[in-house]
């Protein structure tokens, strides 16, 4: 366990590694169970809401199959990355939504995803500064 707290990427590798396997839960969801997550979870009225749209759902599940089998590379490979991937995860949506909101689109969706989001951005952000805590305390340790 001492040999964990000394490696200052354990913790992120590993958050990005199960982050990862929830970006594949979300593909499946929004690809392989389209319509019971469009309802479920978009909120979405089947019988009203245009194809294109649960189209564009489950095209956005194919983005997170995407992410998913990255971060389980990074977290495997590349270590040393997860705790800055971790970090561009929220910042690349607040940048699309930004991309969003100046194309005058506001959604008015009060779809349960959200707060499921709420709690990933969260991991991704606190476990980004429990990060930089410890290497800070590492790069104290070494002077």
């Amino acid at each position: 366990m001492k040999e964990k707290m000394k490696d200052i990427y354990w913790l992120p590798a590993n958050i990005l590694l199960f982050i990862g396997g929830l970006d594949v839960l979300r593909g499946f969801m929004h690809t392989f169970l389209l319509t019971w997550s469009a309802t479920n979870f978009a909120k979405f009225d089947m019988a009203t809401v245009p194809q294109d749209q649960v189209f564009l759902l489950g095209v956005f599940g194919i983005s997170n199959f995407l992410t998913g089998f990255i971060y389980f590379l990074v977290s495997r490979k590349a270590r040393e990355l997860s705790p800055y991937v971790l970090m561009i995860i929220p910042l690349t949506y607040i940048l699309g939504l930004l991309g969003i909101w100046s194309g005058n689109v506001h959604g008015q969706a009060a779809f349960d995803g959200k707060y499921f989001m709420l709690a990933y951005f969260s991991v991704c952000i606190i476990t980004f500064i429990i990060f930089q805590f410890q290497k800070r305390g590492q790069a104290n340790n070494a002077a």
